[in-house]
């Protein structure tokens, strides 16, 4: 009478058995994703270029029931733009809406960018990764590094000054997963997300800046005896950052002791008296005083023109040779 009871309690121990050391549903997962921020610090308007990186770490773990098998996997990781914004370039702003055009790179030569397989350049940074298996509940666990290489794109002269910024939250990124059993990585995305990777900030600083240009002011090479005024003129170039109030003066020279109103031109112990002006007219002097004697303006970031107007009025006509001086030029913003 028992034993058909024992032996259909040993079928079924050996049936729970052979399911316990049976393929587990094994999968690779990534968590403690975290995104440095990218910041340019300090950027010259007037430059070519600035770099920055930042750092992209994740944690990779090869997960079962039980005896996960080796697994391979094709890691896509998208960095989109918030709001559906322009990707290339990407942009930050200011609180004004202003805007600084940089951009995201997969590789430290800037040359590949690091998009998002769902919007905008269809370039996610493709990663493959191979995670042994293990005896128990999980296999390999392996934390990797990625570099964003950041730059803030060159040509911008006409960004106004101020500090920048692009916040990209997790909407804004996505890892996908195509993961297969084995060595060998599937080398193509999942097509469904596995989870966002992380937020992070995108900030610059635009400084102000004013730079100036100047050309010689020559009054010929044969005036002669002075018994008439002699008149030149010369353009001076000031490069300001957009917006920014500027103040250009001209100094005394090396002659006048400090005096803007005897301003000379000297060959040895002898010297020839002339000035520098405002205007065509020649009746408003160029000095060195900001708020008095300067030439004010707004910068838009270009290249302005300036023109100084020279005068040699008549006077007493000193031995012949070549008279000179050296004007200062400042620029005060």
């Amino acid at each position: 009478m028992n034993q058909p009871l024992l032996r259909y309690c040993a079928a079924l121990l050996l049936g729970l058995d052979l399911f316990s050391i049976g393929p587990a549903h094994a999968s690779i997962i990534c968590t403690n994703i975290s995104i440095s921020n990218v910041v340019f610090g300090s950027v010259d308007p007037q430059s070519s270029q600035t770099d920055a990186t930042a750092t992209l770490t994740y944690t990779c773990t090869n997960l079962g029931i039980i005896l996960p098998p080796t697994r391979s996997a094709t890691l896509c990781l998208s960095i989109g733009e918030p709001g559906g914004g322009s990707m290339n370039p990407r942009q930050m702003h200011d609180t004004a809406s202003n805007t600084l055009g940089f951009q995201l790179y997969q590789d430290p030569a800037r040359s590949i960018i690091w998009g998002s397989q769902f919007f905008g350049s269809a370039t996610p940074l493709m990663a493959n990764i191979t995670l042994t298996g293990g005896l128990l509940l999980s296999g390999e666990s392996t934390t990797y590094t990625n570099t964003i290489y950041g730059r803030v794109m060159p040509a911008q002269p006409t960004v106004v000054p101020g500090s920048y910024t692009e916040n990209y939250t997790t909407a804004d990124t996505a890892i996908t997963i195509n993961q297969t059993i084995g060595h060998t990585a599937p080398g193509t995305c999942s097509g469904s997300p596995s989870e966002s990777l992380d937020s992070f900030i995108v900030s610059a600083n635009v400084l102000n800046k004013c730079t100036v240009t100047a050309s010689p002011l020559n009054f010929g090479n044969s005036v002669g005896v002075l018994t008439s005024e002699v008149v030149a003129t010369t353009t001076l170039g000031a490069q300001c950052s957009n917006t920014t109030l500027y103040n250009v003066g001209l100094d005394a020279g090396q002659n006048s002791g400090g005096d803007i109103n005897a301003r000379k031109m000297t060959l040895g112990a002898n010297s020839i008296g002339y000035q520098l002006y405002q205007d065509p007219a020649r009746t408003v002097v160029w000095g060195n005083t900001v708020g008095t004697n300067t030439v004010s303006g707004t910068g838009s970031g270009n290249t302005q023109n300036l023109t100084v107007y020279g005068k040699v009025p008549a006077q007493l006509t000193p031995p012949a040779g070549t008279y000179t001086d050296v004007i200062v030029v400042t620029v005060t913003y």
